[in-house]
């Protein structure tokens, strides 16, 4: 790092960190009355509306299905058949309700303006702070996307009412130091603007406890803070608009926009944007719209009243051992229940436009985030019947749940099915009666009734598509012209999700089987960027794909070559999965015919704070990090450092930091350069976290034939800084 740098980090102009203003953040108990709300016009009628529709169209798919099996009695398996179908079907049959809410919301919208724009004026008197937690992340791309959205702010005159905080709970010692690397030249490329960083010693409670940790620390200092992702963006009309409305909202504690998937690069990514950008307007408008003030939260690209997310939303620890005990992993939803159970209102915003986030590049990615996030989700099912609850808040955590459920549904229904039609092929029917007849019962299907069942079930599961379709012709799609290339990507879309669909259920069963195994799924960063898979790597993965494709048509084609061939889409699609995901990971030349099938508005008219944000990214990879050997290798060095390292060690008196203790012990029998070549990532994450011990290793790397100082007796001490 050049000396100008230096010099700009250590002069001090801007704390690295702003001085403390406590905010209390106390757990709250599980069973706790529910305040209840001030009168509102979005009552809860409106969810009562979906759950009675998807009901009725439930009804009748099991009355069909019903009358479809019972040729000649049920058997036990039909039984299931059909328990396991009314299931699934209820399911996508509420994501359809919620999509035709959606759809008339949206047709009744204003033709001209649709989705309206936020304004720029910015007279709003609130601080807000955006936060970016950061998790070994890249740090060009989360701190160059904060640049931009901070000149943008700047430009738009409302730079002085935000702070960015940048909540570092990085493990990786190479990425720490980029991480301060790539702060300290945007410090010093806009000297006085209010960035901050902060990076925990100990990562106590993941996401949700970085979080916590700045409230209890720092909350007290603003009013709102906007929680960003590491791949979040927002527009500065979106930032004050989200403002304006909570200073107008005196009981709304949190507004939920609807992000925008932005720069898939991959196919796969780019079907997942096209998906989003068609059919989230229908989700998004519909769940608006039945959730009224008991809304969700997502995690992200939200604004959040600190206070009331202080007082109310601290997180409880479930009982028992982690995967499904311990502290919550998704807590969004959690916390947005327990602002609704104290009386606040929670808005989903879906007519803001200018947010924006991006999507996992590959399969084998969003099958990892899928892994988390199921263990999350299921950990839920603890808190489902929590005292005071609002039924709406419920009903979220339900839908999260399900998401996850819906796979094994999905695969048992096709296991039963199977099953049935193998007991119909090879186990002799009785086609006479315990009693006495002359004439025999045959079984026979009703062709007519399984046909109008066929019909019923494509339309709710398609209902999303032909929503969509509907929408565009009339005008009232959010963003989308009329051009008939449209269509032909709607087609396209559905082509890839029928091909993804049966290896994305059995990457979400497993995940739910693994977490009910006892299987925690850890704590590994997203992957925001992929530059493919080695055929050895997708192989490995793949296999209990192929092999379970494999005996799905093998025992389909046992039946007849009938059923071998109504089976074999997902069949092949199992069989299949390693090429396919390969396929799916390639990266389409942009302007191509495969690039521009999948295209979306903000793909044919890039947002002004996306270009900026890739402009600032670029400039910031090329920003030469100290490497570790470098930082020990002078005490000024290490001292220069040291302005990074936060002042608290969360641990509890008595308790040993190991990383910290194996270093301190190698500095008593090792040589510098041995004890520095032996030493991992969590013991060079050690050193630096403590400033007296970087220096002491520094100092003894320098001159390795003296003597070093002794070290601070109280280095884990939970009062210290």
């Amino acid at each position: 790092m050049d000396a100008r740098l230096r010099l700009a980090r250590s002069s001090g102009a801007i704390p690295t960190c702003p001085p403390e203003a406590p905010l209390a953040m106390p757990a709250q108990p599980v069973d706790l009355p529910r305040v209840k709300p001030a009168p509102e016009l979005d009552g809860r009628w409106r969810l009562g509306v979906i759950v009675i529709a998807a009901a009725l169209i439930t009804g009748l798919a099991a009355y069909e299905m019903y009358n479809t099996l019972n040729v000649s009695g049920m058997t036990v398996l039909e039984w299931v058949v059909l328990v396991l179908f009314c299931l699934n079907f209820a399911w996508i049959s509420s994501a359809s309700a919620t999509a035709f809410a959606g759809f008339f919301t949206l047709l009744a919208a204003p033709r001209a303006k649709p989705v309206p724009a936020a304004s720029t004026d910015p007279s709003i008197a609130s601080r807000t702070v955006i936060i970016l937690p950061m998790y070994n992340e890249q740090p060009a791309r989360v701190l160059g996307g904060a640049e931009a959205v901070w000149d943008a702010l700047v430009a738009a005159g409302a730079a002085s009412h935000f702070e960015i905080f940048f909540l570092s709970d990085t493990t990786d010692p190479e990425i720490a130091l980029a991480e301060e690397a790539a702060f300290t030249e945007i410090r010093a490329r806009r000297p006085g603007a209010p960035f901050f960083y902060r990076r925990r010693t100990i990562n106590r409670h993941r996401k949700s406890g970085n979080v916590h940790d700045f409230v209890e620390r720092w909350g007290g200092r603003y009013d709102f803070m906007v929680v960003f992702d590491a791949d979040s963006l927002m527009s500065p009309s979106t930032l004050v608009e989200l403002v304006r409305r909570m200073e107008t909202r005196p009981r709304t504690a949190l507004i939920q926009t609807f992000p925008v998937i932005v720069s898939a690069q991959t196919v796969f990514a780019r079907a997942q944007q096209f998906a989003m950008r068609a059919y989230g307007p229908l989700f998004g408008g519909g769940v608006a719209w039945w959730a009224g003030g008991a809304g969700n939260f997502w995690g992200h690209n939200a604004i959040i009243r600190v206070r009331a997310f202080a007082a109310h939303a601290g997180l409880p620890s479930l009982p028992g051992k982690a995967p499904l005990g311990g502290p919550v992993l998704s807590h969004d939803f959690i916390e947005a229940a327990l602002l609704r159970r104290a009386g606040w209102r929670v808005e989903i915003a879906p007519d803001i436009g200018g947010s924006y986030e991006e999507c996992p590049p590959t399969m084998v990615d969003i099958a990892a985030r899928d892994r988390r996030w199921a263990q999350g989700n299921l950990q839920h099912l603890g808190l489902l019947g929590a005292k005071g609850f609002d039924g709406v808040s419920r009903a979220h955590i339900t839908a999260g749940v399900m998401g996850y459920l819906s796979a094994v549904l999905w695969l048992g229904l096709i296991l039963a099915g199977l099953g049935l039609s193998l007991q119909g092929a090879f186990l002799r029917p009785a086609y006479f009666g315990a009693g006495e007849s002359l004439m025999p019962h045959w079984p026979v299907i009703d062709d007519a009734r399984a046909f109008r069942l066929f019909i019923l079930t494509a339309a709710i599961v398609l209902s999303p598509k032909w929503l969509a379709m509907l929408l565009w012709a009339a005008g009232k799609l959010p963003g989308w012209t009329r051009n008939p290339r449209f269509l032909l990507s709607l087609v396209a879309e559905a082509v890839l999700s029928a091909l993804m669909a049966p290896v994305m259920m059995l990457n979400q069963a497993g995940a739910v089987f693994s977490t009910l195994l006892g299987r925690d799924a850890g704590w590994r960063p997203q992957v925001r960027d992929r530059e493919g898979f080695a055929w050895a790597d997708l192989l490995r993965h793949y296999t209990p794909h192929m092999v379970f494709g494999a005996a799905l048509l093998g025992s389909a084609l046992a039946i007849s070559l009938v059923f071998g061939a109504w089976i074999a889409p997902a069949a092949l699609s199992l069989l299949l999965a390693a090429p396919l995901s390969a396929w799916a990971a390639r990266r389409p030349r942009s302007g191509s015919f495969l690039w521009s099938l999948q295209a979306t508005p903000e793909d044919l008219e890039v947002p002004d704070i996306v270009t900026a944000a890739e402009a600032s990214t670029r400039t910031l990879r090329g920003v030469e990090a100290d490497r570790f050997e470098e930082v020990v290798a002078s005490p000024a060095a290490a001292r220069h450092h040291a302005d990074f390292v936060d002042s608290r060690w969360p641990v509890e008196p008595g308790e040993i930091h190991a990383p910290t203790a194996f270093v301190l012990a190698r500095l008593e029998q090792d040589s510098p350069e041995t004890m520095i070549a032996r030493m991992g990532k969590a013991e060079r994450m050690a050193a630096l976290n403590r400033p007296d011990l970087l220096e002491r290793i520094a100092a003894a790397t320098a001159a390795p034939s003296h003597a070093a100082a002794p070290l601070s007796p109280t280095p884990v001490s939970a009062s210290a800084g």
